[in-house]
């Protein structure tokens, strides 16, 4: 089947914050968390020395509706893995995660990437979550998100080469301006 990829015209018709954005953004991927997503994801990692992780969905907008064309990623929902298993340096997850992400997409929503945690070691790809990415999450629109939820750290990749992505915006909701905005470097917006 084919991939819910939309254009950049309907962001723009959506009069959404990520389509004003997306204008002061230079190239690469513009992502946008909305603000029950990113709750999803802190309430899951928050003061858990073992690493834990989930997938993200989302919604994926691109010029011509072409993978390659991906400029924007809304990551709408997070899924938690519940049959993981994690130590304070590595984390495991199960298949399951897979099947009850599908069971949650909404028209227009995949699954464009996943979120970890490591816990009070810093917000950082390791070489493990490099391969995990390469792996599963290689296209122009997948997004790996590491949290350190003891130090209140984030930090973003895009795609099979783990790069920064060109902006993240944490908060959105529907109609209404993003909470906060950042760079992609370590940040420190991901907060309780």
């Amino acid at each position: 089947t084919a991939l819910p990829l939309q254009s950049l015209d309907v962001l723009a018709d959506r009069a959404s914050p990520l389509a004003a954005l997306l204008a002061t953004t230079g190239d690469g991927l513009l992502v946008g968390v909305a603000a029950a997503a990113g709750a999803a994801v802190l309430q899951h990692l928050a003061d858990h020395k073992e690493e834990r992780g989930g997938l993200l969905l989302g919604e994926v907008y691109a010029s011509e509706c072409a993978v390659a064309g991906s400029r924007v990623v809304h990551v709408t929902q997070a899924v938690a893995a519940e049959d993981c298993f994690g130590t304070g340096v590595s984390l495991r997850m199960s298949s399951a995660v897979w099947e009850a992400a599908r069971r949650r997409l909404r028209p227009r929503e995949m699954i464009v990437g996943w979120y970890h945690s490591h816990p009070d070691l810093g917000a950082f790809f390791s070489w493990t979550d490099r391969q995990t990415q390469r792996s599963f999450f290689p296209h122009a629109y997948s997004v790996g998100c590491v949290v350190d939820p003891l130090r209140y750290e984030s930090q973003w990749f895009v795609g099979a080469n783990c790069v920064p992505p060109a902006q993240v915006c944490y908060g959105l909701a529907d109609g209404a301006a993003p909470i906060h905005g950042g760079a992609p470097t370590t940040s420190t917006l991901w907060t309780k």
